[in-house]
């Protein structure tokens, strides 16, 4: 597998901003963002996650006044990711070609190092009714080490997050909201996904309450963030408070569990090929991709 670069870090601290994400409201949303960048900068955080749709939560329809609002707030995530020399990633509503995105931005001190728009989007939720899914994976070498990204259920979906493996991620982002109803799953899963990949994983879900797109139900949303190492071991984890997350990485974990370890090296492509080519077709013919464009 490719080795880190002398620019990547040995060890770093982390967090992940939790708050309650009002709808619509973008100003209350910056200003609990800035309020948990504060705080993790005060720890020394280099690398800072804040929840999915974190500027406007998820809608039905999007005014053009609320995107507008939205993007001047990414501006302003654009604005602390520079002054507090930082990696910030937090999804938001994207409008781009005349579709709309559940986007998350990388942010590295001021500069753009990559978009990823969320690939598998939620039909329990008609998330899919209202966004267009993106189709494009993202991992991104930063000053806070190779950053491979998902966002919320995402998670489920275990082939993209062994493609960061094999792209040499060391760290998996999750911006995310993750309601109490299944949060059982997403705690497993985000164990999952670090000990089966040997990544650490950054997982920021929202506090607070709101409605289902799909049927007006009212959701709850834990706050129960997880940082989790390579051997699975919880570092940081959210009890429903607003606030910075903080845990501190030591990426040479990775690096020395991927050498003892060698996965890489044990895998049987060959047979997983053969598993992908008898599967695919049924695969696509369940999927949505086989349906008519919306």
């Amino acid at each position: 597998m490719p080795q880190p670069t002398d620019e990547t870090p040995e060890t770093l601290v982390a967090a992940c901003v939790q708050f309650d994400v009002h709808r619509e409201d973008v100003t209350a949303n910056l200003r609990q963002a800035e309020e948990g960048i504060a705080e993790a900068a005060k720890a020394s955080a280099r690398l800072c996650v804040l929840p999915e749709m974190w500027s406007t939560s998820f809608l039905t329809t999007y005014e053009q006044s609320l995107l507008d609002a939205a993007s001047i707030a990414e501006t302003r995530l654009q604005e602390l990711s520079r002054q507090h020399a930082m990696v910030i990633v937090g999804s938001s509503i994207e409008s781009r070609d005349g579709n709309l995105h559940n986007c998350a931005r990388v942010w590295d001190s001021g500069v753009l190092a990559g978009s990823y728009r969320k690939v598998h989007l939620f039909s329990a939720n008609a998330e899919h009714r209202h966004l267009r899914g993106g189709d494009e994976p993202l991992v991104v070498d930063t000053s806070a080490g190779r950053i491979g990204l998902l966002i919320g259920y995402d998670l489920r979906f275990p082939d993209l997050s062994r493609y960061y493996f094999h792209k040499s991620a060391e760290i998996l982002v999750v911006p995310a909201q993750w309601p109490e109803v299944r949060s059982q799953h997403w705690r497993t899963l985000l164990r999952a996904r670090a000990i089966e990949n040997i990544v650490f994983v950054l997982g920021c879900n929202r506090t607070g309450h709101d409605a289902s797109l799909k049927s007006d139900e009212a959701l709850s949303f834990l706050g129960d963030g997880r940082i989790v190492d390579p051997t699975g071991e919880i570092l940081a984890s959210g009890s429903g408070d607003a606030g910075a997350l903080v845990a501190n990485l030591d990426l040479r974990t990775v690096r020395t569990m991927r050498r003892i370890l060698q996965v890489h090296r044990d895998e049987r492509p060959s047979v997983y090929r053969r598993l992908w080519d008898e599967t695919f077709p049924s695969m696509v013919e369940a999927s949505r991709e086989s349906q008519p464009k919306r």
